[in-house]
């Protein structure tokens, strides 16, 4: 089967959108400027890792309308948004309660974890883009996947890295995952003390981490990098030079 055959088939494949008003029930602050926004399910709906909904607020926007990652796993009984403040949108739902109701649309998004293959994968986060990301490592480690996953997680400081706690947990209940972290605006006091790398994803990094963690003579990991567009552009040039397949790299644009 050829690779665009592939994704025409997975495209069909893909759970059908629908559109209903979700009771928020729970708010969980994840770090100084993200929290996680926790509604329950319709029966019957479903998504792929690392999609997407649309959340309204008719009474207050009108039509208008913002697009948010799904951090849960497809198997959790609940579909959770994490989500930083930033604009009038998010400043709204900073104000929102356990009781209150959003719309919600969905799922959408191409930026999906093929549940179908064997070969390893590469995450590449930056801030809050970690959400899709953190969907396909839940459920991954839900299923027992033999799958290999390396994520590089980028952040401003410690406090900011979101799920830092769940992640540490993940790669003990999940050998195959591995997570390494780097920092933009580690304080002086801490870089001592700090385990991980600093610095901005450059590069550099990408071809130091990959390297050390790929077989090249495997079949090549696919890659998922969801952060700033011009990361996301480094890295995929980076990854082509370095021998990947420009359809073997998805990314997904997060400020």
């Amino acid at each position: 089967m050829t690779t665009s055959t592939t994704m025409q088939a997975r495209r069909r494949n893909r759970p059908r959108s629908m559109k209903w008003k979700a009771e928020l029930l729970e708010v969980i602050d994840e770090s100084p400027d993200v929290k996680t926004f926790r509604f329950e399910k319709p029966e019957g709906w479903t998504f792929l890792p690392g999609q997407y909904v649309m959340a309204f607020f008719p009474e207050k926007f009108g039509k208008k309308n913002r697009a948010y990652s799904i951090a849960s796993s497809p198997n959790s009984d609940y579909l959770e948004l994490t989500i930083k403040l930033y604009g009038l949108f998010t400043h709204h739902m900073w104000t929102l309660k356990p009781g209150d109701i959003w719309t919600v649309r969905g799922p959408y998004g191409h930026y999906t974890l093929d549940q179908s293959a064997s070969n390893d994968v590469i995450l590449i986060s930056a801030g809050v883009g970690v959400t899709p990301n953190m969907s396909m490592m839940r459920w991954a480690t839900e299923e027992k996947s033999d799958r290999r996953f390396l994520h590089i997680y980028s952040n401003k400081k410690p406090r900011d890295i979101v799920f830092h706690k769940e992640l540490q947990m993940l790669e003990k209940m999940n050998p195959n995952i591995s997570n390494v972290y780097t920092l933009t605006r580690l304080p002086e006091k801490l870089i001592e003390g700090w385990p991980g790398l600093t610095g901005r994803i450059n590069e550099d990094m990408i071809r130091s981490e990959v390297s050390k963690w790929t077989d090249m003579d495997k079949e090549l990991p696919t890659v998922y990098s969801c952060g700033p567009e011009r990361m996301n552009l480094m890295i995929k040039d980076t990854l082509v030079d370095m021998g990947w397949e420009a359809d073997q790299i998805n990314y997904e644009k997060f400020w």
